[in-house]
This record gives structure tokens, sequence and C-alpha cells, in this order.
């Protein structure tokens, strides 16, 4: 038998991610409906993971420190960031994470559940507590997919095309 670890280490990228209040209302997409995200397992127990809306405001300063109030809210509301370890109970399928670094400080050290499931190449994950956001009580539900390239493939196509068409 394969363990879930097993299938979840490597990288994969973010196709959607919904929160649903538990009170019954409709479905929020606190990071649009058109978000990035990166989240990556490694075999050794680490996990790392990153989410944006599309929409962020940019800074009129290309000083990352020097950001305006209007500057820092949007990039703060429309990012998730967090890092740890992880571990896997193969039979309830979830992956729990021990936050050790959050964008959010009210996470570090904290756990977190995700109720797994597979089809294929994707990764369903489901919150198994609700959390709280924008004042309301949600479980969110983020689907991903395997992101299957060789890292020449990155370079190849983002690094030394954008090198190329600068020359």
């Amino acid at each position: 038998m394969t363990s879930l670890k097993n299938e979840l280490v490597g990288t994969w990228k973010l196709l959607s991610y919904i929160e649903v209040p538990i009170g019954g209302d409709d479905s929020l997409f606190p990071m649009g409906k058109a978000p990035y995200g990166i989240l990556m397992y490694s075999p050794d127990g680490f996990m790392s993971v990153q989410i944006s809306k599309e929409e962020r405001l940019l800074y009129k300063s290309n000083d990352k420190m020097m950001a305006t109030q209007e500057e820092m809210v949007s990039s703060l509301q429309g990012y998730i960031a967090f890092c740890g370890r992880y571990k896997v109970d193969n039979n309830n399928a979830v992956v729990s994470y021990i936050i050790k670094s959050s964008l959010f400080p009210n996470w570090k050290n904290q756990i977190q559940r995700r109720k797994i499931d597979f089809e294929g190449d994707i990764l369903y994950l489901k919150s198994t507590e609700p959390i709280l956001s924008d004042g309301a009580y949600v479980n969110s539900y983020m689907t991903w997919q395997r992101i299957d390239r060789s890292i020449d493939d990155f370079f190849e196509e983002s690094v030394l095309g954008e090198y190329t068409a600068l020359k």
C-alpha cells in the first residue's frame, strides 16, 4: 500500500480556493476567482505554501519597505504564506501542518489539519476545523494540481526566455 505522504511529496499549483461559511452562507473567494499558489511537500517532512490574489496593488516605490498604508493592506490581505513540518495520518487521510513561520503571525506554532483526497494528479484539501476569516468561521476547500516539470524546463521558459528577449 502506498502511503499518502509518498503521494503528497512534490510541488502543486493552486487551481481553486473557496471558503464555505459554517453558517450556510454563500461560498467566498477570499483570494479572488483566479488566485495563484504553490504548495510544496518535501520527502523529509517540511512543507511550504504561498497563495496570492492576482489583483494586489503594486507599490509606487520599488523599495519593499516603503509602502503606503493602502499598499500594505492590499499586500497582507491578498496573500497567505506559511511553512513548517507536516505529518500524514494514513488511516484518516489527514495531513497536519505544524506551522513554524507564517505571514499571519498568530498561526506560528499552531497546528492546522487538512482532509486529503486525490483524483489522478489533482489533490483536494479541506480544512478539518473551521477557521476565522473576515469575521466568519469557514471551512476552506483547495484544489491543487501536481506540477510535473523539470527545473531545466522552468529555466528554459521563464528565465532564459526573458533574458533572450532583453538582448
